[in-house]
């Protein structure tokens, strides 16, 4: 489970490397800020895990013989770190990382909305260029000595 974690934990970081060449609405900065904390938290319960289990391992090896004695450690580490913790944890981070998908997707739309409109202006000012131009004999001169391949 603490595998899965670091890797989830890796994937968003190389993500966030990209997301730092390039300019971020607000409410993208928000989420990668909550997404960030989800993370340091995620981190922050992988490392009592893991100290928890240590401790553990301590204790059955000085006390390798009794079975009441690691029950009850068991039980403790249960509570203290609680498997729930680390579950709602990666629910948090899922949950957290589908909204930067989708998040990520609406921007890319209004993006190409955006350039589509950009697009559609320059055609529009090349046309009324080229059809200015056609009325005038001196530029049709040389606008025609131009070959097609150029235009």
């Amino acid at each position: 489970m603490l595998v899965q974690l670091f890797e989830r934990v890796q994937f968003f970081l190389q993500r966030l490397n990209c997301y730092t060449g390039i300019p971020l609405t607000a409410s993208m900065t928000e989420l990668l800020g909550k997404i960030m904390a989800q993370v340091l938290s995620i981190l922050a319960l992988s490392t009592k895990t893991m100290k928890e289990r240590q401790i553990s391992e301590s204790i059955h090896s000085v006390y390798p013989f009794s079975i009441d004695y690691d029950y009850g450690i068991e039980t403790l580490l249960k509570k203290l770190v609680g498997r729930a913790d680390i579950e709602d944890a990666v629910q948090r981070l899922d949950t957290l990382t589908k909204e930067e998908g989708l998040m990520t997707a609406a921007r890319n739309l209004a993006v190409t909305h955006h350039v589509n409109d950009n697009v559609t202006t320059i055609q529009g000012v090349v046309t009324a260029t080229k059809d200015s131009t056609q009325l005038s004999p001196t530029f049709s001169r040389t606008y025609s000595s131009f070959p097609n391949s150029l235009l």
